[in-house]
């Protein structure tokens, strides 16, 4: 296939537009200039500034046209720089400046060009020869917002704003007004930023090519002296992030365009939420408690306690004694380095995570259905997909770029299904809303079953070829009365039906499922459940299909990986397997490993509190606040010999701690994440440690040194040696380097030759050999059994899109400003029933305690129904949540709470 540039023949490509034809050829961004365009937007030609003339083989005739969305076709004659195209283009800008300020055509002498003054230049600067449309100085700036400033006298109208507000975060909120020169952007009903329903995105600031708005930071004009590629710290989609530094500070980010997760796009947090880093909160000094308060000291003192003490213990009490908590906020590197220090330095294999507390029952549920723990597909795959079953999760405030892809295929068409007790944003856009009783989630994946099964719309011949016990599923499934089902989860037959009939008979199916799956007493089961109407309907193995769990921390996934969890050591394998043990201890040049499986969290704040287990090293994690049924962890820390807690502020468990060590944060150090499609990329260091913090990597190796281990690449820490290590130890990384990494990652399995895998199980290819059923009935929580009549309300938790997890950094940002308290979520009749007004202060009860937090009249909630946050330390939610876990994995219940409430 051919076309001319210029009368010079070039092959195109099938879709290409000539704007996307002459770039490629051309090897240039800027070849043709733009207004309105942007690689992330539909193209829209309506500047027309990129016009160029086309001639049609066939008959010669010449014409002008966009480039940016007219298609390139066989035998087209393009002529992109004619006199009478440079004529054109001229008038068209000559034309916006009649409404725009005529100081700001050049670029001032303390910042860098806009793309709109950089097309200027391009062109040429024009005479302009038209009166002066509006009156600019009536336009009064907007800087209400924490983040982003308007000034709409610099507005081009390029509709670039509009269009990325709608199409990149689906949320609708800019808009034009007026015709003529009166035409003007809208914030909503021509309100504020801060008065409208804006998410802070940034989408808008990023895309706009002049100043009419910017970000507080004015990233988009500024002379860095240096800009680093990184992956974002908040949830586990795992955008990549360029930030720009001036004189050793962080001074603005933006989203790289060429970033395969987040296509130049990501939230308010990946963008704005970094002032965390420099914060006057943050530890910059070793601390050891002494005669009950804190005392700054040198890290050789630290160290000497910490080793000290540790020997001490294991010494009288045995290794077991002492337990370890790692962090998904850190990176692979030292999360496989604290596992390490636990099972080889300590000698034992009493280490977890916070995949305790939120995706276990994933990894669990998965590896006994398909072998694997993680995701099947990738994000991307959301562009082939006919329909997306999303169950127990909101990932517009979770996940919010991968949630903003699957708004948009949801406003697109694709066929939706959403299951959650509440009605979130994404709920009231599906086309089926299952709106279940919070606990019963194995109740609605049976109804659902049993209607694909009764209308015949499995796919047998995956069935047949690629799994095992089908038939005793279906017999079970049989059997269920449904009616019965129906009652449990308060969602009629016929909507499940209806529903159940659209997932199985779209042709690609994907499933999105959340912590609203895995933090309940079924956990595990709903998760092979999940499988199980995955491969029942051969959506498993190929492109727009499979299971795909929406990652809560930005490394929880890579810090299962690298084996911080009790039972299996990095790569997965069984620690109890004596042929595994040895395994490891070749590798890590000892004589042996522990020999029995390890303590869970819960397990090990039980030991504590029955004086089995003495000590706890804690790395980046504040489990008295994010931790169920505070009081019991807090009694836990009380009976421990020693805490020490490695973090970046004082939190309410650092407070309790004995030691406490200042680590840097992810600007300041490098090495990977894995994001929640299994994807591994590079955390570059942006900036020297704060004060006088290290990364994790450093202190757990100083600290092993102390504890009589050497690591064998040597004293200092770099994430490069120790990737060499874990691809040495972890079959299914073989071929990782950093290297290898580049800008966007790999998706692990990585061959040995570097080749990566962006989709499991194809051709049914299970990593167990098989696909395999499970049958399950549900079961009322003990909860509720035990709790239930004395406390007839269910609180449900939830997370908002402006705080992450405990708000431990995004509280020291302008995040705080814009969301500022946990609410209550209250359905009207219920509070009125108490005779309880909306935004009155009440006080919710558990068996495990109250605390105090404001209430909201929402309809999202079903009546029966609370549901909050867990972000503000002043609530602290968990003083109520309670003790019950998932069966397999312990994973505590927080979507399933019996309380009542009451005024104040």
């Amino acid at each position: 296939m051919t076309a001319y540039i210029n009368n010079i023949a070039y092959e195109f490509n099938q879709g290409e537009t000539i704007l996307e034809f002459i770039r490629r050829i051309e090897q240039d961004k800027n070849a043709i200039p733009t207004m309105c365009q942007d690689n992330r937007l539909e193209n829209f030609g309506s500047c027309r500034v990129c016009s160029v003339e086309v001639a049609r083989e066939k008959d010669g005739v010449t014409k002008t046209m966009a480039s940016c969305h007219t298609p390139i076709s066989e035998g087209l004659y393009i002529y992109p720089h004619t006199e009478r195209i440079q004529k054109l283009r001229k008038n068209i800008v000559e034309l916006v400046l009649t409404d725009y300020p005529s100081d700001k055509v050049f670029p001032s002498d303390n910042k860098s060009a806009t793309p709109f003054q950089k097309t200027i230049a391009q062109i040429g600067i024009p005479n302009v020869r038209y009166p002066q449309g509006k009156n600019h100085l009536n336009i009064q700036p907007d800087r209400e917002h924490p983040y982003i400033k308007s000034d709409l006298s610099q507005c081009i109208n390029c509709f670039r704003c509009v269009r990325a507000c709608e199409e990149i975060q689906g949320e609708m909120i800019l808009g034009m007004s007026g015709r003529g020169f009166a035409t003007n952007i809208i914030k909503g009903f021509d309100t504020t930023f801060n008065l409208s329903a804006c998410v802070s995105c940034g989408a808008c600031v990023q895309t706009c090519p002049t100043e009419a708005l910017t970000d507080k930071f004015e990233t988009k004009t500024l002379k860095a002296d240096k800009t680093v590629r990184t992956t974002c710290t908040y949830c586990g989609v795992g955008c990549q992030l360029d930030v720009s530094v001036i004189n050793g500070e962080i001074k603005g980010i933006q989203a790289p365009e060429t970033a395969e997760v987040n296509e130049g796009h990501t939230c308010l947090k990946g963008r704005f939420a970094f002032q965390f880093y420099n914060h006057p909160d943050r530890l910059k000094e070793p601390m050891i408690k002494k005669n009950g308060k804190f005392e700054v000291v040198t890290w050789d003192e630290a160290y000497d306690f910490i080793a000290k003490k540790l020997k001490e213990i294991k010494n009288n009490y045995g290794a077991d004694a002492i337990g370890g908590f790692s962090s998904s906020r850190a990176t692979n590197e030292e999360n496989y380095l604290m596992q390490k220090m636990i099972r080889v330095a300590i000698g034992t294999n009493n280490i977890d995570g916070c995949a305790r507390v939120c995706h276990a029952p994933t990894a669990f549920g998965m590896q006994q259905s398909f072998g694997t723990g993680a995701a099947t597909n990738s994000i991307e795959d959301l562009k082939q997909t006919d329909a997306i079953f999303l169950f127990g999760a909101n990932p517009v405030k979770g996940h919010p770029v991968t949630g903003a892809k699957i708004k948009q295929a949801f406003m697109k068409g694709v066929t939706s299904i959403v299951v959650d007790p509440i009605k979130t944003s994404l709920a009231e856009l599906a086309d089926y809303h299952l709106q279940i009783r919070p606990g019963t989630n194995v109740a609605i994946l049976n109804m659902l079953a049993y209607f694909i099964i009764k209308e015949d719309l499995v796919n047998h011949h995956f069935i047949n070829s690629y799994t095992e016990k089908y038939e005793e599923f279906k017999e079970h499934v049989d059997n269920l009365d449904i009616n019965e089902l129906e009652k449990l989860t308060g969602v009629s037959k016929e909507l499940a039906q209806k529903a159940a009939i659209a997932y199985a008979k779209a042709e690609r199916a994907m499933e999105f499922h959340g912590l609203g799956v895995t933090e309940h007493f079924q956990g595990s089961k709903t998760v092979m459940l999940l499988s199980n109407l995955a491969m029942m309907t051969g959506n498993i193995g190929r492109k727009g299909v499979g299971l795909n769990p929406l990652r809560g921390q930005n490394n929880v996934q890579g810090a299962a990986d690298m084996g911080v969890q009790p039972h299996q050591g990095a790569g997965y394998l069984d620690i109890n397997d004596p042929k595994i043990q040895q395994y490891y201890a070749e590798k890590y040049g000892v004589d042996k490993m522990p020999e029995h499986e390890g303590l869970k969290i819960p397990q090990m704040l039980n030991a504590a509190i029955n004086g089995k287990l003495k000590a706890l090293y804690i790395m980046g994690e504040d489990t008295i606040m994010t931790d169920p049924n505070t009081n019991h962890s807090i009694k836990a820390f009380e009976n421990l010999e020693l805490i020490v807690v490695q973090e970046l502020f004082m939190t309410a468990t650092s407070e309790m701690a004995d030691v406490v060590l200042p680590a840097s944060s992810y600007f300041e150090k490098n090495g990977t994440f894995t994001n929640g499609e299994r994807r591994i990329q590079r955390v570059n260091k942006v900036i020297e440690p704060i004060g006088n913090t290290k990364p994790d990597g450093q202190i757990i190796i100083d600290l092993m040194s102390r504890l009589g281990y050497q690591q064998p690449t040597g004293l200092t820490y770099d994430a490069k040696d120790v990737i060499k290590e874990i691809a040495d130890v972890i079959p299914f990384m073989k071929g990782l380097t950093w290297e290898r990494l580049g800008e966007n990652g790999l998706q692990w399995p990585i061959l040995e030759d570097g080749t990566d895998t962006p989709m499991l199980h194809i051709n049914g290819n299970f990593k167990k050999g098989i696909g395999t059923f499970h049958s399950f009935d549900f079961e009322e929580s003990p909860e509720i059994v035990s709790h239930g009549k004395k406390y007839p309300f269910i609180l449900t938790t939830g997370r908002e899109l402006e705080h992450y997890n405990s708000g431990t950094m995004t509280r020291r940002t302008d995040n705080q400003t814009i969301l500022s308290e946990d609410v209550l979520e209250v359905h009207p009749k219920d509070a009125i029933s108490k005779g309880i007004n909306d935004n009155e202060t009440v006080r919710v009860i558990s068996d495990r305690g109250s605390v105090v937090i404001p209430i909201k009249y929402s309809k999202n909630v079903k009546r029966g129904v609370l549901r909050t946050t867990f972000h503000q330390p002043e609530v602290f939610i968990n003083i109520i949540t309670g003790s019950v876990g998932d069966k397999e994995t312990l994973t505590p219940e927080y979507k399933v709470v019996a309380v009542d409430f009451e005024r104040l």
